[in-house]
């Protein structure tokens, strides 16, 4: 009988330990969905897709200064670099393509390999202040000038609501 109580307190322990051990799911967005990343993903957080609330993507914020060619002026944009995007959702093997879609449709493409540091992000705040629908809000692709030979003016996206990889 002892031996028994002994086998179950052990497998009870070795039960505990494991499930400790096991990759735990991130946490799904709490708030108002601002933005799914979708597609060839490795890590989700609701079903097969990794959702967003804008304080999971405040949460990121980092700066870019960046002229912007729609508003013809120099902003200091506030936003998730898409570099940090891949880290967290973790891209399968084969990915190489973001697809950003907008609200109304409109799409751009953005290759994972142009994604290091802050020069792309989809920023939510312009000069400090969050971004509004006429601005692009609540979130905006955005690139450094360093990249203006590279993704034109056209490849900015406003109103991003969607993301597939690739």
């Amino acid at each position: 009988m002892r031996k028994f109580f002994f086998v179950l307190v052990v497998l009870l322990l070795l039960t505990g330990v494991l499930a400790a051990c096991a990759p735990k799911k991130p946490a799904a967005p709490k708030g108002e969905v601002v933005l799914t990343v979708k597609g060839n993903i490795k890590t989700a957080n609701v079903g097969e897709e990794y959702q967003f609330d804008l304080d999971m993507v405040k949460k990121e914020g980092k700066d870019l200064k960046t002229n912007d060619p729609w508003l013809e002026k120099e902003l200091t944009y506030t936003g998730i670099p898409l570099s940090r995007l891949v880290e967290i959702v973790k891209p399968g093997d084969g990915a190489t393509t973001l697809k950003l879609v907008a609200v109304d449709g409109y799409s751009a493409e953005v290759k994972i390999a142009d994604c290091k540091g802050t020069d792309i992000m989809l920023a939510y705040a312009a000069d400090g202040q969050d971004l509004s629908s006429d601005m692009g809000g609540p979130l905006k692709l955005v690139f450094a000038d360093s990249l203006a030979k590279v993704y034109a003016p056209e490849a900015w996206a406003w109103m991003v609501v969607e993301i597939t990889v690739k």
